[in-house]
């Protein structure tokens, strides 16, 4: 491999490393399943944080079938993202399933939606879990493993139900699907909106992860040729945090040979 791939490739993991801190700061994710929903340090809360310089309830969050509200407890600083003082706010669900962010000391929070239910996702940016985490080992670089595979969109978008970190299904969209051939046999991926593939194969759940890996490809605006290249697999984020609520790869993406490139499963030291 020549030096700008791999400085490309490099640079790639790099960014990738930053944007996983977002996923390092997570330190819960509860499911608003009552009718009124406290959290804060405190045991009798229904959601406990366990951080120590938290206030005992921070305040709740109410689900009725008029509206969401979060009640600021009382004397608790709660802002929102202007840095504006929030005692009381109906919690409106945007498009994409989310509430806007509420801050308090080293925490932010907001309600999210999968399958169908709503979650109130928790953020520490002071989490310990952010230093404790080295990265991951990768295999060895190897140009076995990148292709020219033919993309091609389907007709319209196609929503399929698949298998979540929650353990029931969410619903995902494919845009198209891509083929290539691996030693003269032919194999497909179903790609998601903005090149976003899930894929499995013969090493995850041994050297790579049970749940599959990622990878974004750059498509064309039209079917055409496109470079699938293994090495950028990368784990997502449920391999290092159990907050989260990643999808694992469908059916059709379970490739039936060992893609030995792009992220281990095994941590960096």
């Amino acid at each position: 491999m020549d030096a700008a791939y791999v400085d490309a490739l490099n640079q790639n993991r790099e960014i990738r490393a930053e944007n996983r801190v977002k996923y390092l700061e997570l330190t819960g994710l509860f499911k608003l399943d009552s009718t009124s929903n406290t959290f804060g340090k405190a045991a009798s809360n229904n959601f406990v944080l366990a951080i120590e310089n938290l206030a005992e309830t921070i305040g709740s969050i109410d689900l009725s079938e008029e509206a969401l509200t979060f009640y600021a407890t009382k004397d608790i600083k709660v802002t929102n993202a202007l840095g504006e003082e929030i005692n009381t706010l109906t919690l409106t669900i945007d498009t994409n399933g989310n509430s806007i962010q509420l801050f308090h000391k080293q925490l932010k929070w907001q309600v999210i939606t999968r399958s169908g239910a709503l979650y109130l996702r928790v953020w520490d940016l002071k989490n310990p879990a952010i230093q404790a985490f080295k990265g991951f080992k990768n295999y060895d670089t190897n140009s076995d493993y990148i292709f020219e595979a033919k993309f091609k969109y389907f007709e319209t978008v196609r929503l399929e139900s698949v298998e979540s970190k929650l353990g029931i299904p969410d619903v995902t969209d494919f845009i198209g699907q891509l083929r290539f051939m691996y030693k003269d046999e032919p194999y497909s991926l179903d790609v998601g909106s903005e090149g976003f593939v899930m894929v499995g194969d013969l090493t995850s759940g041994e050297t790579t992860y049970g749940g599959g890996r990622y990878i974004y490809l750059d498509l064309p605006k039209t079917d055409g040729t496109v470079t699938l290249d293994f090495n950028y697999l990368f784990n997502p984020p449920c391999a290092y945090s159990e907050f989260t609520t990643c999808l694992f790869p469908p059916r059709q993406n379970q490739l039936a040979f060992s893609v030995k490139a792009g992220e281990l499963m095994e941590e960096a030291l």
